[in-house]
């Protein structure tokens, strides 16, 4: 059995290299963190009730 290992393709802009794999990574991660920010969390849809003692003088 044998499994051939060949080099990664690279990407490279001035001084700054990265393998194409790891750029793919990368790009998922920034497009969940911008998700996260976007999307709202689940929260029911009425406000609870106030404590006893602080009505609202409305």
């Amino acid at each position: 059995m044998s499994i051939a290992f060949t080099a990664g393709k690279y990407i490279s802009w001035g001084v700054v290299s990265t393998s194409v794999t790891n750029l793919l990574v990368i790009a998922l991660m920034v497009l969940v963190f911008i998700l996260a920010l976007v999307l709202p969390f689940p929260h029911a849809h009425e406000a609870p009730p106030a404590p006893h003692g602080e009505e609202d003088p409305s």
